[in-house]
């Protein structure tokens, strides 16, 4: 699967395209920059994690990973992640909380490279629309909440009751922002992003009014140390727990994002490549004390919009966001961090589904309601325990709709009901018709019809022959085999006759796997419906 020579080589790196990758990659770090500031300060891990994530995972995913225009970084639903992850271990840990809550990045890293070397990647991107749509709209739910403090400078309840401090400094200037990053008109997007108009005019605010408010802080122009992992046995499941969550939202975050690649390039990205690659960021992420990252949507379409091609692009972007931070990390010492909540919240606002939500009187019921409880477990309980449920629920119902659809390829009958037949058939049946009740499966049986396939033969009439016709069945899974046998063993039991007849090799296949042909005497399996027919005829 893995083929890093091809992957490493220069030949995605060539002077037709290496101009676009440079001016994608200025652009993205760009827009980059206030976005990793604001999720790492969020994280309780400082400026300077949300940084480094940007810079590891951008570059290991883009040197590793199978979408060659993603850029990768710390994103809202991680950030979140993180934060409940940070405060649990630190809570239950105090010491060795924080290397902890590292140990879980990388230990997500390692899980996503599993996801890929076990080709799981396609399968992250089946799940249903509503549980995404309550899922990402519950992480908008969060940021905007997690941001009260930081805006507002006092915690949600006390917010309710003393509306006083909406009139401070730290508060118009963040609402200020907020407004900015509303409105400012799209055409001038391109050439300055909004977010960083709104840090500029913050940064110089805070210089020219003297105001006392809180600031991010200078970044150490110092690399981030390495640190090994630690682990603590008590601490041993959720600690497992948390990396599944972190590797599922990265994971998801990262395919969606490649998904929008393909979308617009018109290429085809490999998905369990592309889980490697951002599982191996991770794991350095880890390492370093960065946030955990995955595929960021808005830095890569801007990276593919300025010219970006090729995986130079997200190598470049780290690095330029790398040389910024070494020679420039000292002037974040005068942003407030009003204007960061007031981009996070602008975050939050906008990844709410508000397309979902406008149409609900459209949508289905189900649908709705789906999507409303994912996103009431998402802010009530945690992110995996809906993603989780939501899947769960959403699993049973497709089961059981897919189950009554494939009912329909079960069909019992007698020569009285058998005008689908050929006319040989149907004439060979008439001559038989008080002796065999034929029982004909098509098209794919999974395990949902299981208990459908044993009502329908146990309703019926058992005084006679029983003929399981597969002509048309191309898969019949292991549940439904057994519920086959059920059916062969009672006839059996009664001392009827049961026959098969057609039997392609999938089917076959699957029979063997439970020894099924075994139950019925080889004289009684047939290669062909009229076979059986014939065979039944000559008995009366």
């Amino acid at each position: 699967m893995l083929n890093w020579a091809v992957m490493l080589s220069v030949s995605h790196f060539n002077r037709q395209t290496i101009k676009g990758d440079i001016f994608g990659a200025l652009t993205s770090t760009i827009v980059a920059l206030p976005f990793a500031l604001a999720f790492g300060v969020t994280s309780g891990a400082g400026a300077s994690a949300g940084i480094y994530c940007a810079i590891i995972t951008g570059l290991f995913a883009s040197i590793f990973g199978g979408t060659n225009q993603q850029i990768s970084g710390p994103n809202t639903g991680l950030t979140i992640a993180m934060v409940a992850i940070l405060t649990s271990f630190i809570a239950q840990s105090p010491e060795h909380g924080v290397a902890l809550a590292f140990t879980v990045v990388s230990l997500a890293g390692v899980f996503q490279m599993l996801f890929g070397f076990f080709k799981l990647g396609k399968y992250f991107t089946l799940i249903s629309y509503p549980v995404i749509s309550g899922f990402t709209s519950g992480i908008g739910v969060l940021i905007i909440l997690s941001q009260i403090e930081p805006l507002f400078g006092i915690a949600l309840p006390e917010l309710l009751s003393s509306m006083h401090s909406l009139v401070s400094t730290n508060t118009l200037l963040g609402l200020a922002c907020l407004f900015v990053l509303f409105l400012w008109p799209k055409k001038y997007s391109r050439i300055v992003p909004a977010s960083i108009v709104a840090v500029i005019g913050a940064t110089v605010f805070y210089l020219l009014s003297g105001s006392d408010m809180p600031v991010v802080g200078a970044i150490s122009s110092e690399l981030p140390s390495f640190s090994l992992p630690i682990w603590e046995t008590n601490l041993a499941g959720e600690m497992i727990k948390s990396a599944l969550l972190i590797a599922t939202l990265s994971t998801l975050d990262s395919l969606m994002t490649s998904l929008t690649v393909d979308s617009i390039s018109n290429e085809l990205h490999d998905s369990d490549q592309e889980l490697v690659g951002q599982g191996i960021g991770n794991i350095m992420a880890g390492l370093f004390g960065a946030l955990p990252g995955g595929g960021a949507t808005m830095r890569t379409v801007a990276n593919l919009r300025a010219g970006g091609t090729t995986p130079l692009s997200g190598i470049l972007h780290a690095l330029f966001i790398l040389a910024i931070v070494l020679w420039a990390g000292e002037y974040t010492a005068y942003l407030p961090v009003a204007v960061l909540a007031a981009i996070l919240t602008h975050v939050g606002i906008s990844i709410i589904d508000w397309n979902f939500l406008k149409r609900i009187h459209q949508v289905p019921l189900f649908s709705v309601g789906l999507m409303i409880s994912t996103l009431a477990m998402a802010v009530a309980f945690d992110l995996i325990t809906a993603v989780l449920v939501g899947t769960f629920i959403a699993n049973l119902v497709t089961i059981r709709r897919l189950s009554e659809i494939q009912l329909d390829n079960i069909k019992l009958f007698t020569a009285k009901d058998a005008q689908h037949l050929s006319n040989a058939e149907q004439q060979l049946l008439a001559t038989i018709e008080d002796s065999v009740l034929l029982l004909n499966i098509s098209g794919p049986i999974g395990f949902g019809v299981a208990r459908g396939l044993k009502q329908s033969v146990s309703d019926a009439e058992q005084s006679k022959t029983l003929l399981i016709d597969l002509t048309d069945a191309r898969l019949v899974g292991i549940t439904s085999t057994i519920a086959i046998e059920d059916i062969i063993v009672s006839y059996q039991a009664e001392g009827k006759k049961v026959l098969l007849s057609s039997i392609c090799q999938r089917v076959r296949d699957d029979f063997n796997k439970l020894n099924l042909l075994n139950k019925v005497p080889s004289e009684h399996v047939f290669n062909s419906r009229m076979d059986a027919l014939i065979y039944l005829r000559n008995q009366d």
